[in-house]
């Protein structure tokens, strides 16, 4: 321990005296450290430990699987009867998220909030502790007491209750139903499927605010409600899957309607969340190659600084001190740097994780906070850059000779066994990791470009404002009455000055929830697929104008307008790509197909779009006429002269005198929407594109420090070279090509490391393969060129030697 202290001491000493050194050395390593541990906190909250709740590694996903449903959710009913015959699992619960929104009444302007439908027992199951209040009571007999209650988020207790403290018991309006407010969640709690709910309803709550038509959760064949289950201690999923597939046997038998065919599969959560890993795997390995830059980086400027104490060094070896001794003294004089990179890359990562948020919209919703997992880790890489910028450099060092070095130098110091000089090996090392970074965020930036580059089938830049309706029903309203308010609501947003025209929709493209419902379809002449006698094809339900509300190219035919009605014949708008796969060559208008057993005449063809996920293949696609078909939700699509967003409070002013208990519960802009759509893609292409910036500029730091060292070793025979006449050119191309040389070395290794890289994100880039010469190009030429910087000032400065100053240097 007194060894311990006193190098410890030495080594703050040598920091003291030179400050330049130990800055440099403390910013790239808080720079490796804090981007590190900023991407560790995000994994760590979305993989690693994606749930808040008791004893994740014990939950399992429980799920239909049959031949004719495949993988599906499960019905409540079904279960019931897992919760209560399924004795592997100690406690199962359901959990529903149905991608649709409650309307929050006040304030003017609705607000929507997303809905998570629980079993009884979800917060007690799960070991979830309200802030606030109290949660629902596991036990089945208050399920209907509770039927009118409800747990908020803390987002929503911020938002829209203002943080009242005493919220718990006092009532509040959703969709025009009056329910009690029992509790408040954590701060970040979200369900396990990673969404972020507003509130938490139970199954017997929900039924009370859906309309008399919707069908009833108590049907064994509507399955919707997630599933998840906790292994009794000691308990294996294997045992816990006989006892299902022996349960799904039982229910087939007693209810052939609905559960022929139908098993139950299961597998631990965690296993789930790890196949899905692909692209944060990847991130941290991507965010740990910087760390290994600053670490080469440190390693250098120690080289040089032990270089220097060469003498020093063989003196001590002179007097006794062994090769253990010399690099545990080297290793402890390197631990205050890491100290302090360690302690700066925390409050920078503290800083990262405060700014995310409004930097990547995708990182919105992510609580993220430094907690003691954070703080470990930071603690473990922080040590292990110690060893990784230290143990190379002293056990070198400290196998110099101690006659030559005593004598004046050894020619092996800063060498590798292969003559290689260490100092070059880390250099070039440092641009072959960024190489890699680059030639990444070329493919995901490239890949970027083209999700941004298709077409959608609507014109993306166009001044449209995206208006999301309360369902009417949910309001008291008749059928008869929710189709009549629609067009009411548009009527009233086109009479807005500075509007041009306005449509509505059953839901937005791009919109995944709920938005993959299928009709049967039955096209004449066209044999459909083996075992089944119709087509199964999405559609959506549009009001007049929608396509040139939207700038969706019409290439045949006509629009719907206000003569589609139910007293008129059925009519129906196909896209170009179900016009080529069922009618090649032909006119489609004017044809017949029957829907759901009814027949309907094809009226107009469209352009094709991307209706679920902007990286869907082409596929058919049905428009139904509103006016005809009706809908239960709507949005309105209103296009302007300029700036929606500045016509908002026009439009929802004029709105408001169609119906005043029925808020518009949200307002986008098309723009808008259409970012969100690349969120994920824009998220990934800006973070590796910041990492590959920065690991870029780490290693040219490096490289700058390995060449400005080089020509300051080098300034005797520079002097001797400029001396017997040559000229600054040539000592500017002399130094340059040093540079080049290690940039060079370092760029190749790159480009193998890069193409192994890239296979790895083959999963998650569109439109561009892992091998795309442009982005290794680029990648390339981008590291060299920042690389022949780097070597260009300590090159210029080595051509302003004085050669009479050079010669007598030493």
């Amino acid at each position: 321990m007194n060894a311990f202290i006193h190098d410890l001491r030495y080594g703050l000493r040598m920091l003291a005296k030179n400050p330049g050194f130990g800055a440099v050395g403390i910013l790239s390593l808080a720079l490796g450290i804090g981007a590190n541990t900023t991407i560790f906190s995000i994994i760590d909250k979305e993989l690693l430990n994606p749930w808040p709740v008791k004893d994740p590694g014990r939950l399992a996903k429980i799920w239909t699987d049959s031949p004719k449903l495949g993988s599906d959710a499960i019905s409540y009913p079904d279960y019931l009867d897992i919760l209560s015959q399924v004795a592997a699992f100690s406690d199962v619960v359901a959990f529903g998220y149905r991608g649709c929104y409650l309307s929050v009444e006040g304030r003017g302007q609705g607000l929507e909030a997303s809905v998570l439908v629980v079993s009884q027992n979800y917060f007690d199951a799960l070991g979830v502790r309200t802030i606030l209040g109290r949660a629902f009571t596991p036990q089945p007999s208050q399920a209907a007491a509770e039927g009118h209650s409800v747990v908020v988020s803390y987002n929503l207790w911020q938002k829209y209750f203002g943080g009242d403290p005493s919220l718990p018991g006092k009532t509040a309006l959703f969709d025009d139903k009056q329910f009690t407010v029992i509790g408040v969640a954590p701060e970040g709690f979200t369900e396990l499927e990673g969404a972020h709910p507003d509130i938490w309803l139970t199954k017997e709550g929900w039924e009370t605010m859906l309309p008399s038509e919707v069908q009833s959760d108590a049907a064994r064949d509507y399955r919707w409600f997630d599933v998840a289950g906790y292994l009794r201690r000691g308990t294996k999923i294997d045992e816990a899957r006989a006892q299902l597939k022996t349960l799904a046997k039982r229910l087939a038998s007693a209810y052939p309607s609905s559960n022929q065919g139908v098993n139950f599969a299961a597998r631990p959560a965690l296993e789930l969340t790890l196949q899905t890993a692909g692209p944060a795997l990847f991130f941290m390995a991507m965010v740990g190659l910087v760390l290994l830059i600053s670490c080469a980086n440190v390693a250098n400027l120690l080289l040089a600084q032990t270089e220097r104490r060469q003498r020093e060094i063989a003196l001590r070896r002179a007097m006794g001190a062994g090769q253990r001794r010399l690099v545990l003294q080297l290793l402890t004089e390197g631990l205050p740097l890491a100290v302090a990179g360690g302690a700066l890359g925390i409050l920078l990562a503290a800083w990262l994780i405060k700014i995310l948020p409004a930097i990547l919209p995708g990182m919105s919703d992510i609580l993220l906070k430094l907690d003691g997992r954070a703080l470990l880790f930071t603690t473990a890489i922080s040590l292990f850059s110690v060893l990784v910028f230290g143990l190379v450099p002293s056990f070198w060092v400290s196998r110099a000779g101690v006659v030559p070095v005593l004598k004046g130098d050894d020619p092996r110091l800063g060498r590798t066994m292969g003559r290689v000089p260490l100092r070059s090996l880390l250099v070039s090392g440092e641009i072959a990791l960024a190489v890699v970074l680059l030639v990444g965020s070329a493919l995901l930036f490239r890949s970027l470009r083209y999700s941004l580059r298709i077409n959608p089938g609507f014109d993306a830049n166009r001044n449209v404002l995206m208006l999301r309706v309360a369902p009417p029903q949910f309001y008291g309203y008749s059928n008869a009455q929710a189709n009549a308010i629609y067009p009411a609501l548009t009527a009233q947003a086109g009479s807005v000055p500075g509007v041009i025209r306005a449509s509505y929709a059953r839901r937005p493209s791009l919109t995944e929830e709920e938005g993959g419902e299928k009709e049967d379809v039955v096209i004449p002449g066209v044999q459909p697929p083996p075992g089944s006698d119709h087509f199964k094809i999405r559609y959506n339900i549009v009001g007049p104008k929608f396509f040139a509300t939207l700038g969706t190219r019409l290439e045949d035919g006509r629009e719907f307008n206000q003569f589609d009605l139910p007293s008129t014949p059925p009519v129906v708008i196909i896209n170009d790509a179900m016009a080529r796969r069922f009618w090649p060559g032909q006119e489609p208008v004017g044809k017949a197909l029957q829907i759901d057993k009814k027949s309907y005449q094809i009226v107009g063809v469209v352009e094709s779009g991307r209706y679920l996920r902007l990286h869907e293949n082409l596929q058919p696609y049905l428009f139904l006429p509103f006016t005809q078909v009706g809908s239960w939700e709507c949005s309105l699509l209103v296009e302007t002269a300029a700036d929606p967003r500045a016509l908002v409070p026009a439009i929802l002013q004029a709105t408001g005198h169609v119906a005043k208990n029925l808020p518009i519960v949200n307002a986008v802009t098309l723009k808008e929407h259409m970012r969100e759509a690349t969120v994920s893609e824009r998220s990934g292409a800006e973070v590796l594109g910041g990492l590959s910036v920065l690991g870029m500029v780490l290693a040219a730091v490096g490289l700058y420090a390995a060449v400005a060292y080089l020509v300051n070793r080098r300034t005797h025979e520079l002097g001797i070279r400029m001396a017997l006449g040559a000229r600054r050119g040539d000592v500017l191309r002399l130094v340059l090509w040093q540079g080049l040389r290690l940039s060079g070395t370092g760029a190749a290794v790159g480009l193998v490391g890069a193409y192994a890289a890239s296979r790895l994100m083959s999963g998650f880039i569109y439109g561009v393969a892992a091998t795309d010469p442009l982005s290794y190009a680029a990648g390339t030429l981008v590291a060299i060129s920042v690389a022949l910087l780097a070597s260009y000032f300590p090159a210029r400065r080595a051509t302003k030697v004085d050669p009479l100053v050079a010669l007598r240097y030493e």
